[in-house]
Order: C-alpha cells, then sequence, then structure tokens
C-alpha cells in the first residue's frame, strides 16, 4: 500500500504564478496550451514534481532568475498523474521559471477541460468548450500543482474562434486580431487562488450587459435564445452580492463577476472565483411560472456559489478534508441570505427537513464523522453527501444560534480577514469564534466534527426541576460517542444557553423547551410520566420547534423506544 504522504506533492518547489495560454479546437475536441510557470524554490533539488493528466508534453525547459537555461526532462507518471521535471544538477534557493508546452483533449466526462454541447435554434449542434476543476482535474487542462494550499496568481490568455465568447475569472484586458478567423483574448491577473477555482469558458454564448453593483460588473451569460430567463438570476444575484459584501465587512475579492449557465454540466454548480458555472435549470428560470420552491432552489444555489467568493475562494483550506467546512459553511450563508431575501418563504423551515434527512442517515450504525482524514482527492468525493451539506451546515446554524448571529458573524469576518488569500485547516475558524463569543467553540465543535452519529437528550423529572442525561441515538440502540452539546433551554418566557456534558438539572416546575428556536443537532427524549405534559405543550411551540419535536418522536418509534400510538397523540395535538 502507497504511504499515505506519498499521494501529496513535495514541497520543495511552490508556484507563485501561472502565465497560461490556451487554445482550444472546438470541432476537432483538442487544444494547444503554453504555460510559463514562477516557482519558488525552498531548498536544493534536482527534480521539480507537479501534476499533469491526459496531457502530451512537447517541450519543457527551466531558467533561473538571470534567465538562463537550466536543462530539463520531462517524464510523466500516467497512473499517479504527475509530471517530473528531471535536472542534471540540484539547484539551490531562488526563484525559477518553468516553461512548458502541451497538447490535450477536450474531454466528454464533464471534468477537466471539457466539452459541452447543445443544439441551437436551427437544430445544429454548437460546441462549448469549459472546465471543471475541483477537486483535481485542473491536470487535465495544463501542468500545475494541483493541490488547495498551491495557491499562485493567474494571468490567462484563450486563442478563440473570432466572435466567439471568451470568460474567465477576471476581466478581459486586451483582444489582438490574429489571421483570419482567430483572436487572442488576455484576461487580468487574478487574486491568488487554488487550480480548482480556475475557468474558462469558449464557445457561442451570450451575455446580459452588465449591471454594476457597487463597482462590480455582474451578468449573466447563457447560450442565446434565453434571454427572457436570466431577470431573477440577475436580481437575486446584485442582492446576494450586496448581502455577502455587508455581512462579512470584506469587499468582494474579485474584479467581476459572471453567472454562466452550461448546457452540459455535471455539478450543480461550480464556485470558480469571478465565473461561476451552473447547470442551465439552477440558474435560468421564468419567475411567472415557476413555483416558489424552483425559484427558492434557484436562489440557494446562486447564494451558496457567491457566498464561497469570501469563504473557499479569498481564504480555502489546505486540503480536502476541509471541504465540509467550505460546502456546509456556504450551505448555511445560502439560506441566510435567502432568509434576507424573501422572509415570507420561511426557509429555515425548509431547511429543517433537511436537516432532519441528515440525522436519519447520522442515525445508522455505520454513519461517518462530518470531518474525516483524506489521502487523495478521490477521497474527497465521498464528503459530498448529507451528512457534508445538511448536517454541517445544521451544525454550523446551532453554534451561531448559540452564541448570537452577530457574535458569529463578528468571528466569521474576523477569520477571513486574518486569513485572507491564504488556507487554514477547520480549527483556525473555532478560534476566531472562541475569541468573538467568549465561549468554547473549539472544544464544543471538535465533539460534533469528529465524532460520528449525534446525541438524544433524555429529560427526567426529579425534585425541583429536570435533570437531562445524554447517549448516542442510533436506529439499534446501541454506539458509542460523547458531545459537549451546545443548547438553548427555553421556558417561562426565557431562554439560557446551556453546555451539556455528561448530565444537567433544570431547576422548575414547567418542562423546559430543550429545541427553543428549533436549531439543535440533537434529539430530546422524555421519561414515561412526561409524554402527558409533552403532548400537552406542543401546540404553543413554534413550527421550528413542532418539526424537531415530530422528528424526534418519529425517530423514537423507529429505534423501538416510543409506540406509534404516542406519536399519533403528538400529531393529534398539534393538529
Amino acid at each position: 500500500m502507497t504511504a499515505p504522504d506519498d499521494h501529496r506533492l513535495p514541497r520543495e518547489v511552490r508556484p507563485v504564478h501561472y502565465d497560461l495560454s490556451l487554445e482550444p479546437h472546438l470541432v476537432a475536441a483538442t487544444f494547444d496550451g503554453r504555460v510559463a510557470i514562477d516557482v519558488d524554490v525552498h531548498m536544493a533539488t534536482d527534480v521539480f514534481v507537479c501534476n499533469a493528466a491526459e496531457l502530451e508534453v512537447v517541450h519543457a525547459e527551466v531558467r533561473d532568475a538571470g534567465g538562463l537555461h537550466i536543462p530539463a526532462m520531462p517524464a510523466l507518471d500516467a497512473e499517479r498523474e504527475r509530471l517530473a521535471l528531471r535536472l542534471d544538477d540540484p539547484v539551490e534557493p531562488g526563484r525559477y521559471l518553468v516553461i512548458l508546452e502541451f497538447t490535450g483533449v477536450l474531454n466528454d466526462q464533464l471534468r477537466g477541460f471539457h466539452r459541452s454541447a447543445y443544439i441551437d435554434e436551427r437544430g445544429a449542434e454548437k460546441v462549448i468548450a469549459t472546465t471543471q476543476f475541483e477537486a483535481a482535474d485542473a491536470r487535465r487542462a495544463f501542468p500545475c500543482w494541483d493541490e488547495p494550499d498551491f495557491k499562485a496568481t493567474f494571468e490567462v490568455t484563450l486563442v478563440v474562434p473570432e466572435g466567439a465568447t471568451a470568460v474567465s475569472c477576471s476581466p478581459i484586458v486586451g483582444i489582438e486580431p490574429l489571421e483570419v478567423g482567430r483572436e487572442r483574448v488576455r484576461f487580468a491577473t487574478t487574486m491568488p487562488l487554488s487550480t480548482y477555482l480556475l475557468a474558462f469558458v469558449v464557445g457561442d454564448l451570450v451575455a446580459t450587459e452588465p449591471r454594476d453593483v457597487d463597482g462590480t460588473p455582474l451578468r449573466i451569460a447563457h447560450v442565446p435564445g434565453k434571454e427572457d430567463l436570466t431577470g431573477f438570476a440577475l436580481d437575486f444575484g446584485t442582492f446576494a452580492l450586496r448581502w455577502f459584501t455587508k455581512y462579512y465587512g470584506i469587499a468582494y475579492p474579485g474584479d467581476k463577476l459572471d453567472l454562466i449557465a452550461i448546457p452540459d454540466f455535471a455539478s450543480g454548480a461550480m464556485e470558480n472565483l469571478g465565473a461561476i458555472t451552473f447547470r442551465e435549470s439552477l440558474l435560468l428560470v421564468d419567475p411567472e411560472h415557476a413555483t416558489q420552491a424552483e425559484l427558492s432552489r434557484v436562489a440557494e444555489v446562486i447564494a451558496h456559489e457567491i457566498a464561497h467568493m469570501w469563504f473557499g475562494n479569498l481564504v480555502t483550506m489546505k486540503w480536502w478534508n476541509g471541504l465540509w467546512l467550505k460546502e456546509a459553511f456556504a450551505t448555511f450563508m445560502a439560506m441566510l441570505c435567502v432568509d434576507a431575501f424573501r422572509p415570507e418563504w420561511d426557509g429555515w423551515l425548509a431547511f429543517a427537513a433537511e436537516r432532519e434527512r441528515a440525522m436519519e442517515i447520522d442515525g445508522l450504525h455505520a454513519t461517518r464523522p462530518i470531518e474525516f482524514e483524506v489521502h487523495t482527492p478521490d477521497e474527497a468525493d465521498e464528503m459530498f453527501d448529507d451528512i457534508t451539506y445538511g448536517k454541517g451546515a445544521a451544525v454550523l446554524r446551532m453554534i451561531e444560534q448559540f452564541v448570537g448571529p452577530e457574535t458569529f458573524r463578528g468571528g466569521v469576518a474576523a477569520y477571513l480577514s486574518q486569513h485572507a488569500y491564504g488556507t487554514t485547516d477547520t480549527p483556525d475558524l473555532w478560534t476566531a469564534l472562541d475569541e468573538a463569543s467568549q465561549h468554547p467553540v473549539e472544544d464544543i465543535m471538535e465533539t460534533w466534527i469528529y465524532t460520528p452519529g449525534h446525541p438524544v437528550v433524555h429529560v427526567e423529572p426529579q425534585a425541583g426541576g429536570y435533570r437531562l442525561r445524554q447517549r448516542r441515538f442510533t436506529f439499534t440502540g446501541t454506539g458509542d460517542g460523547h458531545w459537549r452539546v451546545p443548547m438553548v433551554i427555553g421556558g417561562d418566557d426565557r431562554s439560557e444557553p446551556l453546555v451539556l456534558d455528561d448530565a444537567a438539572v433544570i431547576t422548575g416546575d414547567r418542562l423546559p423547551n430543550l429545541h427553543h428556536g428549533g436549531s439543535g443537532v440533537y434529539r430530546v427524549s422524555y421519561a414515561d410520566g412526561l409524554w402527558n405534559e409533552v403532548v400537552a405543550s406542543a401546540p404553543d411551540l413554534r413550527p421550528a420547534e413542532r418539526h424537531r419535536l415530530a422528528g424526534d418522536t418519529w425517530a423514537a418509534v423507529l429505534a423501538g423506544t416510543l409506540s406509534a400510538t404516542d406519536y399519533l397523540r403528538l400529531l393529534t395535538g398539534l393538529a
């Protein structure tokens, strides 16, 4: 078995800047490319190792800071998707330039640099060249250091058919006519990016007139003939861009923002800096004929991707084990944004159903922790599930409600400011929230992120109040686990925070509401003698709290700890 560290690139050489030129041939489904990479060598080495897959390198050279040519022999390792440039003699630490020329295929696998086809109004097939680089497919478009913590700036040039639309992460700074039928399009230099956040799109597309959103031009790009479906995305995108700028307290980190509808796209959407790509149905919509659920879904996806411009792009995970945080955080932030846009949609109540689905999966004995060790980018694919999105976002909502929304926002803003343009690990966010809230957020969150499953808090009467104790909830009734449970306890017109470890006592003669606000990611069960009081108090609960109570009760029925008759009594009482 390959040692885990062997999956990672060596750290002796790090990229600083890429000058990348690509010419896609849409009909032939191939492309030619050249990349000049400024790299810093941190310790003497006689080999530069980067990533490359499904590429043919036709020329390679290395130059030192003075422009002196250093002989380099390229060697591709197809199985490990690596390109090694072997030097005759070791080079000392310093700045070097790596120049590579290569060719590749515009594949039909919807990954890397790939084809996306559609049929136009005349019945003819049109081909678009577009990208999808997450998790580790930038290497299929150009040789690069294709790991998140190798951030660098990018200067992209695309040679395209004359009249074709070309989009990348930054604004166009020049268009140069070439021989008949071709032109060279140059884009501005980006901020430091991980390779998976780079994008370029070439083809027969049109775009709305840019809308100035406080200095940031916003456009919707799409295939011709769908102009009438762009209005909602343009309006909501404007709202979301302003809302996130205010929430984070940090200016939008890009120079422009294009939302691009791709007709043939595997993912729902991808947060490439300044050039977000979408499946058409998740961007283009007719609000006159769409249902509220359809409009809400489009808004959530747009908000999710724009949230990433800061959380994920400006500040990026060091490695793929942190993928859950950026995705869970963007899901959580999207709900906040859409709820601010249309409070009447009751987005958090709808989210309660998503949380319940995640908790049902999490109640299985074979569930996984939210974050786990990832050796390869392929292993990160296992994180794209309800545990990452549903449970992860719900845990963030729980801690936000526990420390308070404004305190939480202050911690997030401090985290982003402190780590801007860099990379982080999960505990860095908890540290910022610790400092902002004066609560032990890191101690609390570690139990939720690294422990599989979730607890059930059992309530028993005792003299002068109620005793709470926790254990792991599973549908089989067995399982180990311990959490520091952040709870907001409601009762007698008050609410107070409590971190439950093993056990706690709540004083008073009225049954406390352990799901005050309905944001807890834990079950609640009650001693037999309390069930009449639970049913009697249920109609006084708010909708989100009723949802939690109903979910907990049905889960108890499935686990065999409560009868179906008791569940029907609860539903009758709620009715």
